[in-house]
């Protein structure tokens, strides 16, 4: 007969198996922008995120209660690290997949219609491109927006960069990449 002392270890030793797996399987560290000093020392919600200048984190209008946090880009790049680098094998296929949403602007004369092109970039440690896809994000409603590119080039300590192009804001969070299956 099996003990409770037994079967709560089990238990936890299933769980930490299901979660190293479940990292293992997604890329991207901190994808929603929602790491907290308060539950994880050390970290905030730009933990593994950088660009050239500051990434902004809002939580106006967020996805849901649940996710307030979301970064704000306008023509410029942010990068995320992962898990202290990305593996990326030359000639794998990858699934990104993202949440956007444009942010209209104050004045309503700068107010444009339109999409705002994304592109999205496995680079390796010097930024060059490893793998790229583009999107094209539409409406002021969050919408997922999903891509698989393939690696040109292999690298051990890629990063993912998200580019901005043009002078619309737009919100991003629930940023995933995996290696296709």
């Amino acid at each position: 007969m099996i003990n409770c002392k037994h079967l709560c270890m089990m238990l936890m030793l299933a769980l930490c198996t299901l979660t190293a797996q479940a990292q293992e399987a997604e890329l991207i560290r901190n994808g929603d922008f929602e790491l907290n000093p308060r539950v994880e020392r050390g970290t905030s919600a730009t933990t593994v995120w950088d660009g050239p200048k500051p990434v902004v984190v809002v939580h106006v209008d967020p996805i849901s209660a649940d996710n307030p946090n979301y970064a704000v880009i306008c023509c410029d790049t942010i990068y995320n690290v992962g898990f202290d680098g990305i593996p990326v094998v030359e000639g794998a296929k990858y699934d990104f997949s993202v949440s956007l949403r444009h942010i209209p602007a104050l004045k309503e004369e700068e107010r444009t219609c339109g999409h705002k092109l994304l592109i999205i970039q496995l680079v390796d440690e010097q930024r060059k491109p490893l793998a790229e896809a583009t999107i094209r994000a539409k409406g002021c409603h969050w919408q997922k927006y999903e891509t698989t590119f393939t690696a040109n080039a292999a690298s051990v300590k890629a990063r993912l960069a998200i580019i901005g192009i043009g002078c619309q804001k737009i919100a991003i969070d629930k940023v995933s990449l995996k290696k296709h299956e």
